[in-house]
């Protein structure tokens, strides 16, 4: 039931992401400035996402003494 739940939420943000118009009224350089920090939030969440596997296998490594 979960599966369907996240199904229609990602429809649903489709459909109002595709409606809405989202960056069309920017000009070439706020569409290049917008890119660089999409950039870098996707690195910013890429070490997150590293710190807490290696966070999670040092705990699952401590657990055992």
């Amino acid at each position: 039931m979960e599966w369907l739940k996240d199904l229609s939420d990602k429809l649903v943000i489709w459909l109002l992401y595709k409606t809405s118009g989202f960056g069309k009224e920017l000009t070439a350089q706020g569409r290049r400035e917008q890119s660089l920090w999409r950039e870098q939030r996707r690195r910013n969440l890429d070490g997150l996402k590293l710190r807490s596997k290696e966070r999670f296998s040092e705990k699952k490594g401590d657990s055992g003494l």
